[in-house]
């Protein structure tokens, strides 16, 4: 038989299809190089870029913990009994400077070269620089520039002990500034002298070695200022807001990480590509794939199976320990508290006005807040602490091991802090509190769910107390929190048999001969306690959210009786409704406000809204929108308890109000206290140039009557003319003042 011959187009087709499949390959494998370069040098440009946000924010923080010691110090030292003694009126130098108490060792102790005193005259009276006693023009000469309104500040802010800071520029180098006012502290043994309080300075300068030394502690490399134009225009670098308007900058060498990588890894790519091109040739993609598909299967295995472990023991969106894992930690924390003798806190926390959050922006929105709070939480306790969601925006804090109660207040207090600091969140500005319950464990071997039902106790007291604080269980609380829930549950029976009362207060002219509006106010007479003041279920209705159908309720019947007076030919300018903040901020609250007009037939400038100065303390800019509909609709707007709050003038500029309600602990003494007389002169003086009218609340003797009429204040309202009464006698009242020659 011949040979067998090769087919030569076969031959050809098959070198074509390898040489083919080469190109091919190597085309990918070039693109996929190319590719992953580019990858690398964008993660390398990311790890700088982030490298540098990082460093920014520990610049921050430095600069923020530098400043909190700050004025740390200055409020122990100026809200003390014996330095308000010895340095508020006259300053006592032995006290001060020679027995250390103000004096070289602010400087030696705390490395703080500035120590002033300004008397209620502004006059710099006690100076100490650099640890020495310096005359009283001192610090003018050494700052180099005024701190008036620094001090003035202090002073507005010295009945809630607060201290105001802020950042000057001292001999070429920035310094931190705290300014607070001197107060008793609280010490009852310390008579409060009358007049302007004298205001204590702290200056911390921060020279170059300190800029250094400040870094380091947060890891930052040569922390500094500029050292030339071009060091200050180039990134990073933080803007230190002056005091005097103009930013001072510093200057940081950050690390690069990056560029690291890249000097390491790139030669390393390069030589792997090549090895890698040469032993694979044909079966690379075969091997990629395969091993691959190996590693998805395997890393999706491994994640299934955290997830199902994380789902059975964590909350799912803040990652922290959910219910089911919480009881078992708490079980396993009091049995070795029993085993070992040791104490065990445990702190129940729950969000102040976090509700609304939800109803007024989103659900979306609200969760990032949780998210947020569970990592400052985390950030604050211990290793071996626990932090807990219990649902909602509740969680729990269990610290095994301390026994002191003034630890766990000092760990409460810094929860407080953290959690009330603000929460930048898609473009939004928020603001909660919370409520802390705390019960601590002697030892004995305790119930899970009764030391969390006690630390529920004292937080619900916590809100009863105003919020925003932190109160510690006591027995007494079981009885209360009893008697608060029975109030609650009868409040609800109450709102859905209706079972209130709406009275009315007449608001005279100034001259008090007419009647030109009436206050509606809310009465609950309960079958078995009998009448119930709004100041005991109002408060449990605001915290329950009650407080809304309770407000839609007497919207609805003082539109039903001021239509009623209308249709009677009774004339009633117009009736006030107290509206609480939560009804304020509710997305729907203007639609209800005109569904109420429409429901009755009313003219909205009938209607007069009574809202309290605190409503503008949380979600200012959205209740400026809501305030600024109705007074579009057409709706009278007004201040309640005007001067009691914070009473901030820049406010009244913007807010579009009508009318400011002088609170009544100002008319109280106007006929014979001068501070108080001048007090509501001003306000009703200021009112008037605003275009606002004003009423003078608790309204009791002819001889206030005079003074506010002389005044010019515009209307009047108090036991005077008449007491709140039902709205058959109100009738009858109006009817009789307004119009005497008909009857009621």
């Amino acid at each position: 038989m011949p040979p067998t011959s090769v087919d030569p187009g076969s031959l050809t087709t098959h070198q074509n299809y390898i040489r083919q499949s080469l190109l091919c390959m190597s085309g990918l494998l070039f693109g996929l190089f190319f590719v992953g370069g580019l990858a690398l040098i964008l993660v390398a440009l990311q790890l700088n870029s982030t490298s540098r946000e990082q460093t920014t924010f520990y610049v921050n923080k430095a600069i923020e913990s530098r400043t909190l010691a700050l004025e740390s110090t200055a409020s122990d030292y100026a809200f003390w009994g014996d330095a308000y003694n010895n340095m508020h009126a006259a300053v006592n130098v032995d006290w001060a400077f020679n027995r250390n108490n103000l004096g070289g060792s602010m400087y030696e102790s705390f490395d703080y070269e500035g120590v002033f005193v300004i008397n209620a005259d502004d006059s710099n009276i006690y100076s100490v620089i650099d640890g020495e006693l310096s005359n009283s023009d001192a610090m003018s000469n050494w700052l180099g520039q005024s701190v008036d309104s620094l001090v003035q500040q202090a002073r507005a802010l010295a009945a809630d002990e607060e201290v105001v800071s802020a950042v000057i520029e001292l001999d070429g180098h920035p310094a931190l500034i705290a300014a607070a006012a001197f107060t008793t502290g609280g010490d009852p043994y310390v008579e409060e002298l009358p007049g302007p309080a004298s205001v204590l300075l702290l200056v911390d300068r921060l020279d170059r070695d300190e800029l250094v030394a400040m870094g380091d502690s947060y890891g930052i490399s040569n922390l500094r200022l500029p050292t030339s134009p071009a060091d200050a225009s180039s990134a990073p670098s933080f803007a230190l807001d002056n005091y005097s308007g103009t930013p001072i900058a510093l200057r940081w060498d950050p690390p690069q990480p990056g560029r690291t990588m890249l000097i390491w890894l790139l030669p390393i790519l390069i030589f792997g590509f090549l090895v890698f091109v040469y032993i694979t040739r044909f079966n690379l993609r075969a091997t990629l794939a395969a091993a691959r598909k190996a590693d998805r299967s395997h890393n999706e295995s491994k994640r299934l199976q955290a997830e199902l472990v994380l789902r059975a023991n964590h909350d799912s969106l803040t990652g922290l320990p959910n219910r089911s894992l919480l009881e078992e930690r708490l079980k396993q924390a009091c049995i070795e508290a029993q085993q070992d003798g040791i104490h065990l806190s445990v702190m129940l926390i729950d969000l102040d006005g976090f509700k609304p959050i939800n109803d007024n922006f989103s659900h979306h929105l609200g969760d990032q807040v949780l998210v947020e709070v569970a990592r400052r939480m985390l950030a604050i306790v211990r290793p071996g602490d626990t932090v807990a969601r219990m649902g909602g925006d509740e969680f729990i804090v269990i610290l095994p091991g301390v026994s002191d109660q003034h630890a766990v207040s000092a760990i409460a207090e810094r929860l407080l802090k953290d959690i009330a600091d603000p929460y930048q969140i898609d473009t939004i500005n928020l603001r909660v509190t919370a409520s802390l319950g705390i019960v601590m464990s002697n030892g004995h071997l305790e119930q899970p769910l009764q030391l969390i039902q006690q630390a529920d106790s004292a937080m619900y007291q916590a809100k009863q107390e105003g919020r925003n604080n932190a109160f510690w269980f006591t027995e007494g609380l079981l009885q209360q929190a009893s008697e608060t829930t029975s109030l609650r549950n009868d409040l609800q029976k109450a709102i859905e048999d209706q079972s209130f009362e709406l009275h009315y207060q007449p608001q005279m002219g100034s001259a008090g001969r007419q009647v030109v509006g009436a206050e509606a106010l809310l009465r609950w007479t309960h079958p078995i306690r009998g009448s119930i003041s709004p100041a005991s279920f109002i408060p449990v209705a605001e915290t329950t959210g009650q407080i809304i159908p309770l407000t839609l309720w007497v919207l609805d019947t003082a539109c039903r009786h001021l239509r009623q007076l209308n249709d009677e030919g009774i004339t009633l300018p117009c009736v006030a409704v107290n509206i609480s903040s939560t009804h304020l901020l509710r997305a729907n609250f203007v639609a209800t406000i005109r569904a109420m007009l429409e429901k009755h037939g009313l003219q909205a400038g009938q209607l007069e809204l009574e809202i309290t100065e605190s409503v503008l303390l949380n979600q200012a800019d959205r209740a400026l929108v809501t305030l600024q509909q109705l007074k579009e609709m057409g709706v009278k707007l007004a201040i309640d308890d005007f001067g009691v709050g914070f009473s901030s003038m820049n406010y009244l500029k913007v807010l579009p109000i009508d009318k400011i309600k002088i609170d009544r602990s100002f008319i109280r003494g106007i006929d014979h206290n001068q501070q108080d007389a001048a007090i509501c002169q001003g306000i009703i003086s200021m009112a008037h140039h605003l275009n606002l009218r004003v009423t003078a609340e608790g309204v009791e003797t002819v001889g206030q009557r005079d003074l506010l009429t002389e005044s010019l204040c515009d209307d009047l309202q108090g036991y005077l003319f008449a007491k709140p009464m039902n709205f058959t006698d109100f009738r009858s009242f109006v009817t009789r003042i307004n119009d005497p020659t008909q009857t009621a």
